[in-house]
């Protein structure tokens, strides 16, 4: 094998392994939806995915990663950010991640019960 080809294969899988790295599909369980409750400890809006990490007292505390897309497409699809702040009780839905502690968002319900709703790059405010 020449220089060439060995380089041209070592991109190739290099490529596949960042992919499945970010695959939503690879890391969550779509065919189920579980939902949590607990208080915002940490938000972070950025690519290529923003997360939350919310302190879920029915879990004795733990704490749960729960990711979203990249803050662009958020953006880009009107999703309110600015409506998650550290310290505020939510409620979010989503589909459960392979390692524990961890899911993709699908909707949350803050406080005051606004429902803000998220799938890909659809996402929207419900009250």
């Amino acid at each position: 094998m020449n220089i060439k080809t060995a380089l041209l294969c070592l991109a190739a899988f290099g490529a596949g392994s960042a992919f499945a790295h970010h695959s939503v599909a690879v890391n969550f369980d779509q065919s189920s939806e579980i939902t949590i409750e607990g208080r915002l400890t940490v938000v972070a809006w950025r690519n290529p995915h923003s997360h939350l990490r919310l302190n879920v007292a029915d879990a004795g505390g733990a704490e749960w990663l729960v990711e979203f897309g990249a803050i662009n497409t958020m953006k880009r699809s009107g999703f309110q950010t600015d409506r998650f702040l550290a310290g505020d009780l939510i409620s979010v839905t989503g589909w459960p991640g392979h390692r524990d502690r961890t899911m993709y968002f699908l909707e949350a319900t803050l406080e005051d019960g606004t429902r803000l709703v998220c799938a890909g790059a659809s996402c929207a405010q419900e009250r």
